[in-house]
């Protein structure tokens, strides 16, 4: 199990979403146990995603839950701690993640009952590639649930060094860990 004291970490946004969904009681001791210990980190895109998100289900549910869906928008927002913005550092960093690996190396996802477009997945592939930048301009671990993607990004910057010089390598750990 990944010790919560080791943080603080930068939370992917599928992996905030998980982690503060669970039922299951060792997510909950462990999400219990880090804040108490440390902030929850974001990226900005990542309240991007998570407001995008309320908003196509909030425009596809039926009337009566659209209070519901809004309840938890406004509930979200008012819970994010350190949202940390994409300044020129991330900017740069991202771009060249965005040229070293220009192509989503995952297929499209399922996301609101719909296939992912093509445009679509190039977004969340751009969005990954921001979020990965944060983590390297922060120094942060990245705690994520998205591991085909994430690892592409660490394995593109291992073989170009160069490329993002004196940033280390894009440390990730699964939000799986820390039920483990």
């Amino acid at each position: 199990m990944l010790d919560p004291r080791w943080g603080p970490f930068l939370f992917d946004t599928s992996a905030e979403s998980w982690l503060f969904r669970s039922n299951h009681p060792e997510v909950q001791a462990w999400i219990g146990d880090y804040l108490a210990h440390h902030q929850v980190h974001v990226s900005a895109v990542s309240v991007v995603e998570r407001v995008r998100g309320f908003a196509l289900l909030w425009r596809r549910a039926p009337e009566q839950r659209r209070a519901h869906i809004e309840a938890q928008r406004v509930a979200y927002l008012s819970e994010v701690r350190q949202v940390w913005p994409i300044d020129a550092g991330i900017a740069v960093v991202g771009g060249e993640i965005m040229a070293l690996v220009p192509e989503p190396p995952t297929p499209p996802k399922r996301t609101h009952r719909a296939l992912e477009s093509r445009q679509e997945r190039l977004a969340r592939w751009h969005f990954d590639s921001l979020i990965a930048a944060t983590a390297l301009v922060r120094g942060m671990p990245l705690l994520h649930n998205n591991a085909a993607d994430f690892e592409a990004i660490r394995g593109a910057i291992e073989r170009s060094p160069t490329r993002v010089p004196q940033l280390g390598p894009l440390q990730l750990t699964r939000c799986t860990s820390v039920a483990q």
